[in-house]
This record gives C-alpha cells, sequence and structure tokens, in this order.
C-alpha cells in the first residue's frame, strides 16, 4: 500500500497510517493460476468415491459428478461452444444444475444463471444482455416460445453414454469470466456482475483453509444459484472434497424439513442471511424446545443485519456452532470481509463488521477518496482480487462503480465503490453503518429503490411513486410504496403489472397514499419526511375483532410474529410485511397449536385471517387424537387409513392425495409417542389395538381401507386380523412394497441361518444380474448396506463410538427401536382377506419372491398385484407417485 498516497490526507495522523496499513496487509499466496472445475478436478482425483451431491434418497461421488459433467461438456462443444461464451442456465435445485455449471465451465464458458420463477421480461433481459449463445435448462419454458432462435438444450433425460468420460483438460485463463449474476438495477434493468475464476478461486481458498473446511463437512444447499452465496456453497465445498446436501425448494419452504434434514444428513456448515436462520430458530423456541444437533460447526451469515441476540439463540440448539459473519458484495465476489462472533458484548449496537478476507483491502473514504480518521464515517471500498470485472454490456454504470484502486495498483489494480458507510473501530475492526443511497437489502437480496420507481413510474393507474425501506417491528426491512393513484387507487392491477416484471423480493408490501408529497428546500422530494410519516396499523382497514377459538388462535400467531398488539381479522399479511419466512412460521404455529396443516399457498392467495379461516372446509378436523393424521378429509368416499413405515411420520403419504380421486378421503396413522403421549407398546398387536381404536373413533361403523407401507404392512396385516375379531369389514386390505418373508429373517439367527445359507445362491445370482443391468444403483446400495452393517458391528463390539441422536430424534429412533422389538416377536397368521400388494418395479434389494413378495401364503383370498414406478422410496413421491396413485385409486374403486 502506497504511503505517499495515505499521507495526502492530513487529517490521518503518523500512527493511524500504520494501522491501516497493517489492517489491509492481506496478501497471501493462492492458486491464481487455476480455475474452478480445476479445483473439483483435483478433488475428484484426491476423493473420487467420496459423496459430492445428496439430494432426497439420490447421491452422486465425485466421479460420478465428474463423469457427468465432462460429458455434458462435450454435448456443449458439439453444439458450438466457443472459449469465452456466456451460457445461460434456467434450471430447477437438482444435480443438473450443478452438473451443468461445472459442464459450462470445463467447455470453456461462463453460466447465467436465470430462475425459472422470475418474471419472463426479466428472464428475457438477462439472456439478451449477457448475450448468452445456449440456454440450458432442465424443461420447456415459456422463455423459448418468446425467444425462439435461442439455442436450448434441456439436460433432463438427456442420454449422453456416447461421450467420453475423461476430463476435457481445456486451456481456460484464470481471468475468464466464470459467471455473472444479475442484481438489482436503479434504472428498471438488472445489472450482471461479471466475476473471473480466480476471484473465487481466492475466495474458495481462504474459507477453506481459514475454517478448515474438508471431506467431513456437509454443507446444506438452500440458496438460490441467482444469489451470490451458492456460488461458495458449490463451489466451495466441491473443492474441499465435502459434500453438498441439496434441498429442493419444498423443502426450503418448509421448517419442518430443514430441521429434518439437518439432523438426518448431520449436517455441518450452514451458510445463509441472517433471516433465514433468525426464523428457523423462532420456530425452534416455539415448537421445539428439546431440538439439539451437536454436528452444525459453522454457521456462515451474511447479506444482511445480524441480530445481536441471534448468535447466542443459534448456540442454544446448534452447542458446537461457531458463528461467522461476512460482508461484502456481488461485485467483489460473495464475501470480502468477516468477523467471528465469540462473545456478544453489551457496548454493541451491532455486530462489526470486522476485517478483510486475504488478498481483499477495504478503505473507508471520504467525498475526495481520502482516507478518514479512525472513527470517523466514511464509504466502504473494497480493493484486491475479488473486485469484479464489471457489468456486463453496462459501460456507464461500471466506469461509475469501479475505480482505480490509488492505494494499491497490484492484485487486481480496482476498487468498487459500495455505497455503504462505515468506520474504523478502535480494536481495528470496521462497523458497517448503513447504505449512502437508495439501495436496500431485502431478506438478502440487494433491491435498488430506483428500479422500483422506474417501473411504478411508466403505470397508467398512478401520477407518482416513491418506494423506501423502514424497520418494522420485527427488525426486517419492509418495502413501503407512497402513491399519488389516478383517481381511486386500484392497488391490484398496479401490483400486478409489477410481477410481470420484477421478482417477488422486490414488490413493496405496504401501499400508502399521499395527497402531496413532502418537498425539502430544493423542491425535490423529502423522503425523510415520509420515511417520518405515522403508519397507520390498521391501513385503512377497520378493525374486527377474533371472535372463534380458531381465529383469536391465529390472530395471537399473528401478533407475535409481527410484534404489534392488535391485528384484526381482515387485515393482510403482505401490508403487515408478511414475506415467505414469517409465512412457514405462521403455517407451523397454526398446526402446532390446531392439528390443521396449511399448504403454504394458501395463505399467499387468502391473505387475512378471515379469508385464510374461511378456506377450511367443514370437515378440515382438530387433531384430537393420538395418532390419526388428517391428510386429505373432503370427499365423500370410504376413507383409507394408511400406516406409517419406518420413518414414523406419515407426511410421506401426502403426495398421493394429489393424485386420488376429489372425493376420496385419506387419512395417516404414527406412533402417539410422537405427540408426547406415553403409549403402551410391548407386541405388535398393542400397536395395531391402538390403531384400530383411533379408527373406530373416527368411523364408527366402517366399511374400513386400511393400508401399511414398508413396516406398516405387518402393523395392518395385524390390525385386519383385529376388525374381523371385532365383527369389522375390511374391504380392502393394502400392502405398500412389504416383503412378508421379512418376519421369518427378523428371528433370531439360531432360528433363519439354515434358511438364510440357502437363500444366498439365488441371492449372488439376483446381486450379479442386478449389476449387470443399473450397476450405479446396485453397487450403492450393496456398499451403503455392507458400510452400514460393519458400522453396527463395530459399535457393538466398543471399536467405534456409537453416534448419539439428540433431541427428537433421538426420540424418534427409540420409538423404532421399541416397535422393531414387537416386530421380531410376531408371527403373521393367514388371513381370510383379499392382499392387495402395491410392488415397486425397482428393486435394489434380493426378495425371495419376486412376484407376490410372499403374501401367497398368507392370503387365503389371495393377491391382487399393481406394479408401481420407483424403488421402495421413490414409489412415494413425484413422478412415480402419480401412478401409484392412479393405481391405488382403481382398487379402492373395485374391492
Amino acid at each position: 500500500m502506497s504511503e505517499k498516497l495515505f499521507q495526502t490526507a492530513p487529517v490521518v495522523t503518523e500512527a493511524e497510517l500504520r494501522a491501516l496499513q497493517q489492517f489491509n496487509s492481506t496478501i497471501t499466496a493462492y492458486p491464481d493460476h487455476k480455475t474452478l472445475h480445476v479445483l473439483f478436478e483435483e478433488q475428484v482425483t484426491k476423493t473420487p468415491e467420496q459423496v459430492a451431491l445428496l439430494c432426497g434418497d439420490q447421491l452422486l461421488t465425485y466421479r460420478e459428478l465428474n463423469d457427468k459433467a465432462n460429458q455434458l461438456a462435450r454435448k456443449i462443444i458439439e453444439l458450438g461452444l466457443k472459449p469465452g461464451d456466456n451460457i445461460g442456465l434456467l434450471i430447477n435445485r437438482n444435480f443438473e444444475m450443478i452438473i451443468g455449471m461445472y459442464a459450462i465451465l470445463k467447455a470453456g464458458g461462463a453460466y447465467v444463471p436465470v430462475d425459472p420463477h422470475y418474471p419472463i421480461e426479466r428472464q428475457e433481459y438477462i439472456l439478451h444482455n449477457s448475450e448468452v449463445n445456449l440456454l440450458i435448462s432442465d424443461a420447456v419454458y415459456p422463455i423459448n416460445t418468446l425467444m425462439p432462435d435461442l439455442k436450448t438444450l434441456i439436460v433432463g433425460g438427456l442420454d449422453l453414454n456416447g461421450y467420453s468420460t475423461n476430463n476435457l483438460n481445456l486451456v481456460v485463463d484464470s481471468k475468464q469470466l466464470a459467471y455473472t449474476i444479475y442484481t438489482s438495477g436503479s434504472t428498471g434493468k438488472p445489472k450482471g456482475v461479471m466475476i473471473e475464476h480466480h476471484a473465487v478461486v481466492n475466495l474458495v481458498s481462504w474459507v477453506n483453509h481459514r475454517f478448515n473446511v474438508g471431506s467431513d463437512d456437509r454443507l446444506l444447499f438452500i440458496t438460490s444459484m441467482c444469489f451470490d452465496l451458492s456460488v461458495y456453497d458449490i463451489f466451495g465445498i466441491l473443492s474441499s472434497g465435502g459434500s453438498l446436501v441439496i434441498a429442493e425448494q419444498k423443502q426450503v419452504n418448509d421448517f419442518n424439513e430443514l430441521l429434518y434434514m439437518l439432523q438426518h444428513y448431520q449436517i455441518t456448515f450452514w451458510d445463509s442471511v441472517p433471516t433465514t436462520l433468525d426464523f428457523l430458530i423462532r420456530e425452534l423456541e416455539s415448537t421445539q424446545k428439546e431440538y439439539l444437533q451437536h454436528h452444525l460447526r459453522l454457521v456462515f451469515l451474511s447479506g444482511d443485519w445480524i441480530p445481536l441476540a441471534l448468535p447466542d439463540r443459534i448456540k442454544g440448539f446448534f452447542p458446537a456452532a461457531n458463528v461467522v459473519s461476512l460482508g461484502g458484495a456481488t461485485e467483489g465476489t460473495i464475501w470480502s470481509n468477516y468477523f467471528p462472533i465469540e462473545k456478544i458484548e453489551d457496548s454493541w449496537i451491532s455486530i462489526p463488521y470486522g476485517k478483510p478476507i486475504a488478498n481483499n483491502f477495504f478503505y473507508i473514504l471520504d467525498e475526495e477518496l481520502q482516507p478518514v480518521p479512525i472513527g470517523e464515517i466514511g464509504e466502504l471500498f473494497i480493493g484486491g482480487v475479488g473486485v469484479a470485472r464489471g457489468y456486463a454490456n453496462q459501460a456507464e454504470k461500471t466506469k461509475a462503480a469501479f475505480l482505480v484502486d490509488p492505494f494499491n495498483q497490484n492484485h487486481g489494480g480496482m476498487m468498487y465503490r459500495t455505497g455503504d458507510h462505515g468506520r474504523m473501530l478502535s480494536g481495528m475492526n470496521m462497523e458497517f453503518i448503513g447504505r449512502k443511497d437508495d439501495q436496500v437489502k431485502i431478506h438478502g437480496f440487494r433491491v435498488e429503490l430506483g428500479e422500483i420507481e422506474h417501473l411504478l413510474s411508466q403505470s397508467r393507474h398512478l401520477k407518482g411513486a416513491v418506494v423506501l425501506a423502514r424497520l418494522n417491528k420485527i427488525g426486517q426491512k419492509d418495502l413501503i410504496c407512497y402513491i399519488d393513484p389516478v383517481g381511486k387507487f386500484d392497488k391490484k392491477a398496479v401490483i400486478e403489472d409489477l410481477k410481470l416484471r420484477l421478482p417477488d423480493y422486490m414488490i413493496p408490501t405496504i401501499w400508502i397514499e399521499v395527497k402531496k408529497f413532502p418537498l425539502n428546500i430544493n423542491g425535490k422530494i423529502d423522503r425523510r419526511a415520509l420515511l417520518e410519516m405515522e403508519i397507520p396499523e390498521e391501513h385503512a382497514k377497520s378493525y374486527r375483532k377474533a371472535f372463534t377459538a380458531h381465529e383469536q388462535i391465529m390472530a395471537d400467531i399473528w401478533q407475535e410474529v409481527f410484534r404489534m398488539e392488535r391485528i384484526g381479522l381482515d387485515d393482510d399479511f403482505f401490508e403487515l410485511g408478511g414475506h415467505s419466512l414469517i409465512a412457514l412460521h405462521i403455517i407451523s404455529q397454526f398446526e402446532c397449536k390446531t392439528g390443521i396443516k396449511l399448504p403454504l399457498e394458501r395463505l399467499f392467495k387468502y391473505s387475512s385471517i378471515s379469508s385464510l379461516l374461511a378456506s377450511i372446509t367443514d370437515k378440515d378436523e382438530l387433531k384430537k387424537s393420538q395418532s390419526l393424521i388428517p391428510i386429505k378429509t373432503t370427499g365423500a368416499k370410504m376413507p383409507l387409513y394408511i400406516i406409517h413405515g419406518d420413518g414414523l411420520y406419515v407426511m410421506n403419504f401426502k403426495d398421493l392425495a394429489k393424485y386420488v380421486d376429489v372425493e376420496q378421503p385419506l387419512y395417516g396413522l404414527q406412533p402417539a409417542d410422537l405427540n408426547g403421549t406415553d403409549q403402551h407398546i410391548e407386541t405388535l398387536s398393542d400397536i395395531a389395538g391402538h390403531y384400530v381404536n383411533e379408527i373406530i373413533e373416527h368411523n364408527p361403523n366402517g366399511p374400513y381401507a386400511i393400508a401399511g407401507y414398508s413396516f406398516g404392512g405387518y402393523v395392518a396385516v395385524e390390525m385386519a386380523r383385529q376388525f374381523a375379531a371385532l365383527g369389522k369389514e375390511v374391504k380392502m386390505l393394502g400392502i405398500f412394497d412389504t416383503d412378508a418373508e421379512n418376519v421369518f429373517y427378523a428371528k433370531s439367527w439360531r432360528v433363519n441361518l439354515p434358511r438364510k445359507i440357502k437363500r444366498q445362491f439365488p441371492k449372488m445370482l439376483w446381486v450379479l444380474n442386478s449389476f449387470l443391468k443399473d450397476p450405479l444403483s446396485t453397487l450403492n446400495y450393496q456398499s451403503n448396506l455392507f458400510l452400514r452393517r460393519t458400522n453396527n458391528l463395530m459399535y457393538k463390539f466398543g471399536f467405534r463410538k456409537d453416534p448419539k441422536q439428540e433431541g427428537v430424534f433421538n426420540h424418534i429412533h427409540m420409538i423404532n427401536q421399541k416397535q422393531h422389538e414387537a416386530f421380531k416377536a410376531y408371527c403373521i397368521e393367514p388371513i381370510n382377506n383379499f392382499v392387495y400388494l402395491f410392488k415397486a418395479e425397482q428393486r435394489v434389494y434380493f426378495v425371495d419372491d419376486i412376484k407376490s413378495l410372499s403374501w401367497k401364503k398368507y392370503a387365503k383370498k389371495g393377491v391382487i398385484v399393481y406394479d408401481v414406478p420407483g424403488d421402495h422410496a421413490t414409489m412415494l413421491h413425484d413422478p412415480n407417485v402419480e401412478e401409484f396413485g392412479r393405481k391405488l385409486q382403481e382398487a379402492l374403486n373395485n374391492c
């Protein structure tokens, strides 16, 4: 850093100068000649069989991911890609997204992510502005019709077996673009931030070295690929040997799913904006106070203010977590500064911004671009190797935001004007003060208020509009639009127009009519005066008090999450500042208090308490029972009662509800222990008897249709026997892929050893045939089975410490153990019924009787077999569940 240039600012003392020089002394060697895909390829060589990607029950090893990316890269080149070309990526959260990113980079291109849920006009602008030469997607989207000349490669179901899996080894300069990510723009158009390979390589290398990220780490991927946090999540963890656990969008939108994934996959690394984790912790504080997860060791929070109390609240449920605050800008390659949060000091009014990361610099400058004294407020500038190349096809904006770095001509030689205000604290950590201009952060996304105002200025419904951001009562920012309407304000029409051009997070939540905008001394609109205006809590609605029990429960929940003393039945969720995270919390709390599970999308459709509760039909019930869970309560047909599998919860069956008749009710049965009821269970007969009693209480007269999945199949058979003993008619006994022979193999080894020896030869033949048909699935299953059995032996004989599950998951584990002990003692007796067997077409393990799963010896009237696409796990989920639902309904109609 040039001492001479610093001395041109006389207000900075010599001591401060030396301190600032030391503060930016961050130069560290890193592999600046390498690219992101080379880092990954090197890791593939080290750990080829390590799991790289997990999504549901599917996984890809490093070798498999690399092979698939290499094949797709060759296909891309075959389609005419030239080095340096931009390739659009319009794709959902799945393996193909990650494969596509690496394939584009390996082929010498740069990826441009486009969210399939963005308004189509925004999609078109991004693809056009980046001059993409090819679009990779997982399906046909409306943009294909709007841009018919754009060459599109649909990777869903694409057969690439004819392409080599070897690395391409193309020479790609590390100064070449890796990606362009679009952020909000002040003139009504988003800005494409262009980032080169070496900048991300520096960031990734620093994070992985500084925080010891390695092959034992598993990161839960919940961020949009259009948000730059995703760049580290993907390329960072996959250059370390760790595993990336992909949360599908429906899981991202469900707190319970995220909490389950944190436990199930033993997640060690969390990376998100603060609001996401804040709401997750609030959910635990409200519903699962005993929840503990000891694997999470690293929590990265960035993109917005971190509530001061949040780090300690995180450690209450994740005691091993080290919480790290990070900052920077998309233009500075994800993060440029960091601060490990060890202890919250009483004197803090915010979490310190911290220090720059390796090979990055931070300057706090005045309007003359000179350093300000320590403790003084100035504008933050980012320098170093992380600074972006600029904005795609926006030369003027690039020139205004990216300046020659006067303090360091090496290591990039440019600095980025962040538009943030900050100051240096006495301990040489920066403090973030706030934005200088109209740019704000909404749930981690950068929003230019001018972009929204620009679009509103074109509205035929408005004479004028000003958009501002203001903290609400729960410490989050709301977008407030002050409007001067043409005639009577048609808010619905204005919002619908905005939704055609803007993503949801940029739509104002509060709209206030202003007869005359206040002006300052210069004749401009006085934005400060607008912010100081009081916002009426009822917001132009008359207050209507809760009356029924459900109304009061819902009103209490809303008042708690919005931190308001009075919310009426007609108050609008969005006008109160509601967003998806708050919606998740409301839905979860209401289910916890009433047993009624509302789809998340219903709150977005019915946005007041009165309309939301009115959407619940008369047949929706409170969860009065200990075990009976309504899945689909509407319809006049004979209800189907489905018994859980090993997972215990019945929500596995929720997808079935989409594909049965509209008049077909579905209910699930799960252990009462899950609700905190101490259920007395010693035998499988006890389990069945409890479920029979609950069904009869719900439906006293019958007739009955029951079905069991996996372990639940044995319970269903025992229930059919007990119903018969009570003189009750079971019209359908359904078995969802349960192997009757497993009852025998559950007995002691002395009993089943001769039989197991006898089955080894046909089992070996089956495994060989299965390997020839589907080597990947067979190897995955057999290797996982071997590892699981080996680990169990190691735990049993004390060679390895058994990892203990904590909290609710230990509770589930104990229930499972209790139920399996009952199962071992159970003997199936033949029953005077048909068995309706729904059998998975794909089989990854050997069974003695592939045709009827050995049920012929127990069903006196016979076995009716329905083959269902998918395997034991996937048969219950899209896309396989659609055919499953159709065949299930056919059986119910004909029984």
